[in-house]
């Protein structure tokens, strides 16, 4: 009796966790396909894999052009989020209730700090822009200009940088690294 309460719970967790990764793959794919929308001097990676001297990560976006790279964190949650830069906690309010999830600006800076010691040892020392990128939310309340909501914004962030910093070979380059 106890192992089908048992395994009846971790079923009905199985199937929670399997939704939540269900709901960031559909925010990730739309922002994807939102992105390939950019010029094609633009190139567009979805989930890349790093790894860094045990450390582990995944880039959700990266788009690659000669103006840098630039990753977007994407977060699929709806509702009203609330959270500072500095806070490790930041609130998700629906009708349905508060959820709490981790601060996204932090998991958007190790990111960030990955793809730049995954890159040195290839002598690839370029700045590393980003943006957390709500998908989904009906409104975003925070100090950060790095997180944005409308699709727009977030195509005239990518956008914006107009200084060259890489050559064709180098982008070429940093495919291969990355794949």
């Amino acid at each position: 009796m106890i192992w089908t309460i048992v395994f009846a719970l971790f079923a009905w967790q199985c199937r929670v966790q399997a939704k939540i990764s269900r709901c960031g793959l559909a925010g990730e794919e739309k922002t994807y396909d939102m992105l390939l929308n950019l010029p094609k001097a633009y190139t567009v990676l979805n989930n890349i894999e790093l790894e860094v001297n045990g450390k582990k990560g995944e880039l959700d976006l990266l788009v690659i052009s000669e103006f840098g790279l630039f990753i977007v964190e994407v977060k699929n949650h709806s509702g009203t989020i609330i959270g500072r830069k500095g806070q490790n906690t930041w609130r998700q309010e629906k009708i349905s209730g508060t959820k709490y999830m981790k601060n996204p600006i932090h998991q958007l800076e190790r990111e960030m700090r990955l793809l730049r010691e995954m890159l040195d040892p290839f002598q690839i020392r370029i700045p590393i822009f980003g943006c957390v990128y709500f998908s989904n939310a009906k409104k975003v309340e925070t100090d950060s200009s790095n997180v944005i909501m409308d699709p727009d914004r977030l195509m005239d962030r990518i956008c914006a940088f107009k200084n060259p910093i890489l050559k064709k070979s180098d982008i070429r380059k940093i495919i291969r690294i990355l794949r």
